[in-house]
């Protein structure tokens, strides 16, 4: 009785350990991938190039820049007034008006990045022998958001959004795949499903003070924008290549795309790398149309709702495109004299 109870569980005590050593194994990998990430991501954040205006000729932007090798890149700039206006503009994080011995005074944006707005200070702002440098908010965040991170927080539950419309999409795609009338109902759900979660969380930001000065319908449409761009490229990805374009999209999306977007540091804070590959994610775009909207209305807004754009185009014409071809297969098998 013994040895045929141990004949009967060996088989399954086997099966499980095979299972659970791969499944070890993967968990590994993505250990190492991602540990790596994260860490290449957050080792020796500086800034690289930060952008600012100094008001003066170009040889007073190069003895501003000399005060942070390959920190800064200064510009310069005619007067005050066009210094504001390149902040104001998005042009540059800060600008400095020098005087005969350093920095007479220093404007800031901490709209534009709280940690950028920081290292200025603490570069640029530092007593000279003239005197402590006066420090001008230009751009300064709202009282109910005094620590800049409203805008992160809004950005993962966009992109956490995004995907859980597409998980419930998956499971109705398949009544619909085939047929080319019907085919333009997920693609509508999406649409709709964009427009609904972006007016919710506009409401929800706006009740706790983030971005509440803006146009409320500014703040609607780029909310939605974003959530579109999220879901209809992560439909996309799971109807090209099964429920693995899900998890692709989780991980470029949300879980590595959220540190590199820039939301809660500035892009030149990043490697070059990451942070060239955040800004052209849908986080990335996210996270400067959220603050442009929000804080910056001079500032053109064109790059990042482009590159949105494309994210939420490219994936409904996947969509369709897929569909159709499914719905010529599906045609071509139907015996001859049949109706469809």
């Amino acid at each position: 009785m013994r040895e045929s109870r141990s004949n009967f569980e060996w088989p399954d005590a086997k099966r499980f350990w095979r299972h659970a050593g791969g499944l070890g194994v993967i968990g590994v990998i993505i250990a190492l991938a991602l540990g790596a990430a994260f860490m290449s991501i957050s080792h020796d954040q500086h800034p690289r190039d930060l952008p600012i205006a100094a008001v003066g000729t170009p040889a007073t932007a190069r003895a501003v820049e000399s005060q942070a090798p390959g920190e800064l890149s200064v510009r310069a700039v005619p007067d005050r007034a066009a210094a504001r206006r390149a902040i104001v503009e998005r042009d540059v994080y800060g600008a400095v008006v020098l005087g005969r011995h350093g920095v007479r005074e220093l404007l800031i944006a901490p709209a534009a990045g709280n940690g950028v707005a920081n290292f200025l200070r603490r570069t640029l702002g530092r007593p000279t022998p003239d005197g402590v440098p006066r420090i001008t908010d230009v751009r300064p965040l709202p009282k109910d958001d005094a620590s800049g991170i409203g805008i992160s927080l809004i950005l993962q539950v966009l992109l956490l959004g995004g995907s859980i419309a597409v998980v419930g999409t998956g499971r109705l795609l398949p009544r619909f795949e085939g047929d080319p009338r019907r085919g333009v109902v997920p693609i509508t759900f999406l649409a709709g499903y964009a427009l609904l979660f972006g007016f919710t969380l506009t409401l929800i930001a706006g009740a706790f003070g983030v971005g509440a000065d803006a146009p409320f319908l500014d703040r609607v449409l780029a909310m939605s924008l974003i959530s579109a761009g999220v879901a209809a490229s992560t439909a996309a990805l799971v109807a090209f290549i099964g429920p693995a374009g899900s998890a692709v999209a989780g991980v470029l999306y949300f879980i590595l795309g959220a540190q590199i977007s820039g939301a809660g540091t500035a892009r030149e804070f990043l490697p070059t790398f990451w942070g060239d590959l955040g800004h052209y994610l849908p986080g990335g775009a996210g996270t400067s149309l959220l603050r442009d909207v929000f804080y910056f209305p001079e500032a053109s807004t064109g790059e990042p709702i482009a590159i949105l754009a494309v994210y939420a185009g490219a994936g409904l014409l996947v969509l369709l495109a897929l569909n159709l071809i499914r719905a010529r297969k599906s045609m071509a098998l139907q015996p001859s004299g049949v109706p469809a």
